[in-house]
């Protein structure tokens, strides 16, 4: 996926490059609403998309649109945690066994006193997860064989600190 940064001094805008074929139809009229609106292509295609969006429901009967306001976010461990928490049926494979992965594992949770944890979204610890989000994938991958979920502990995380 290739992306355009801004050449604006100051600017942090990215945009992403995406190659779809569509039907020379369906270009065509797009062509049209772009004269018709006086856009450009691209913009009477993200307008498009945008209100599909707006229309799609999600799992739970809401808009898409107003779900990937609660999931999005430019950090990937903060976007995988939060589309696990606001929709987990849209987890792909790999991303379900990291979310398992962090499920399991005690010290992404508060703790409580007997030393257990639970899905109670309030007791994540975000920041050891964002911080740990390359130690976490390698974990992932290095057990993707694995028939079960293999938790990570404090010592998995420090000795793979170390080892960068």
């Amino acid at each position: 996926m290739a992306t355009k940064t801004s050449k604006r001094a100051g600017e942090t805008s990215t945009t992403v490059s995406v190659g779809i074929r569509i039907d020379p139809k369906i270009k065509f009229a797009l062509d049209i609403m772009g004269r018709l609106q006086k856009r450009s292509l691209t913009a009477v295609i993200e307008w498009s998309i945008s209100q599909a969006l707006a229309s799609q429901t999600d799992f739970d009967g809401g808009s898409l649109g107003g779900s990937l306001d609660k999931i999005w976010s430019t950090d990937e461990a903060v976007r995988t945690v939060n589309l696990a928490m606001h929709m987990p049926e849209a987890l792909t494979f790999d991303e379900l066994r990291i979310w398992e992965t962090i499920r399991s594992s005690d010290y992404f949770w508060h703790t409580y006193p007997d030393g257990s944890f639970g899905d109670d979204f309030n007791r994540l610890v975000l920041s050891r997860i964002r911080s740990n989000w390359g130690t976490i994938l390698s974990h992932v991958e290095k057990h993707k064989s694995s028939p079960t979920v293999v938790p990570m502990t404090a010592n998995d995380i420090i000795i793979d600190d170390i080892a960068f």
